[in-house]
């Protein structure tokens, strides 16, 4: 019988050496853009290395600012460095924990101790909890990423149990939180009670600029990419369209990795600005597409209607324009047409989710109204996407 042969030589990469690098799950051994929250955050954790309780911490900033990788980091080495450090840091990501009882379900795992994943009562889980912590012999550092999730649903009570519990703890004992927030109010949020006892130190992350782009694009393209295979303009041009859009170091992360898949595919010898750009282009469209997906067929009817009249070179359709074309549109679908001042709600509802520009136009004979500057896409693209999602 012929054995059966598979082609590999299209496998072999020119450019790409390490792929893992490409990803912003990889946490390199130096952080380019946040030496000064590592600095303090380090400050804070060095309480432990004196056997004493180091004060609680929260980071606060917008996604892909640096948060998760600089906790990260900073407890690896705690832990590499020092080998008999009496603490445990216990990291619970609070998007897959969502609620009070899955977070101590997990904590009571991280202390060994076998509890089902629902079912049981919570006092009864706490309870487990205290106990095997308080027969132990180490300082816990609770970790809890995307707290905003958590507590949008199950308030603060976790919050203010874990640390009202050192009330209670003889003092070699000690829990210590260190809570990570995309949200810039989030403490604002805590309710009364639980703010009162809980007052961590802040630590800001603000979204990275373009000079520090740069630096991590470049960190990533000498771990993950072969010598010689890109144009340093093509980094440069990445971290110049992220800085301005987000300063969010996962986007230009993502961005580098799939302009080298593009430069891959295409057999370059190297990476350029115009694989930067092809790149670029597509993660937005993924992002757009992903979002679309998700809106009601009177945003979409909303959306379709602001793509024709930009395609006719309507400069900066208003809000009566734009709903004369949405009635049209919804009548054709067989469906009654919102209000004038509901679209004119769902144009700023697009706007939050970055799907359109709107800007104010003041004076003139009909007065002030809502215009659209322009949409996340261009509009043949954003025409092409509606039509895939059965909007035409």
């Amino acid at each position: 019988m012929e054995e059966a042969f598979i082609d590999t030589s299209y496998m072999r990469y020119y450019i790409i050496k390490d792929k893992r690098v490409l990803r912003d799950s990889y946490i390199p051994d130096s952080l380019p853009g946040r030496e000064e929250q590592i600095f303090r955050f380090s400050q804070i954790m060095a309480d432990l290395l004196s056997d004493q309780p180091p004060n609680d911490v929260s980071f606060v900033g917008k996604p892909g600012t640096g948060k998760t990788a600089v906790v990260k980091h900073v407890t690896k080495k705690f832990k590499e460095e020092y080998p008999k450090l009496r603490a445990k840091f216990v990291y619970v990501n609070c998007s897959q924990a969502t609620t009070a009882y899955r977070v101590l379900y997990q904590l009571n795992r991280s202390l060994q101790v076998l509890v089902p994943p629902s079912g049981y009562p919570f006092d009864v889980l706490r309870d487990k909890f205290v106990d095997a912590y308080s027969s132990s012999n180490v300082r816990l550092v609770v970790i809890l990423d995307e707290v905003d999730l958590l507590v949008k649903r199950d308030g603060g009570r976790l919050i203010y149990m874990l640390n009202r519990l050192n009330y209670d703890l003889p003092q070699n004992l000690s829990i210590s939180l260190v809570v990570i927030s995309n949200t810039i109010d989030f403490l604002e949020r805590l309710d009364p009670r639980t703010r009162s006892s809980f007052e961590p130190d802040r630590l800001i992350f603000p979204p990275y600029n373009q000079p520090q782009l740069y630096r991590i694009l470049r960190q990533r393209a000498d771990l993950g990419l072969k010598l010689g295979t890109w144009e340093d303009e093509a980094l440069q041009f990445i971290a110049a369209k992220v800085a301005q859009e987000s300063g969010d170091a996962r986007r230009a992360i993502d961005i580098l990795r799939m302009a080298a898949e593009i430069a891959e595919n295409e057999r370059s010898d190297k990476l350029t600005v115009r694989h930067a750009e092809m790149a670029l282009q597509s993660v937005n469209e993924e992002e757009v597409a992903i979002t679309i997906r998700t809106l009601p067929l009177h945003h979409r009817l909303i959306m379709l209607a602001i793509t024709d009249l930009l395609e006719k070179r309507e400069a900066r359709p208003g809000t009566g324009r734009i709903y004369e074309e949405y009635k049209k549109r919804a009548n054709r679908y067989g469906v009654t047409p919102l209000t004038m001042r509901r679209v004119s709600g769902i144009l700023r509802e697009l706007e939050a989710q970055g799907l359109v520009e709107i800007q104010m136009d003041y004076g003139g004979a009909r007065g002030n109204t809502k215009v659209v500057r322009r949409m996340a896409l261009p509009p043949k693209s954003m025409k092409e996407l509606l039509r895939n999602l059965g909007i035409r």
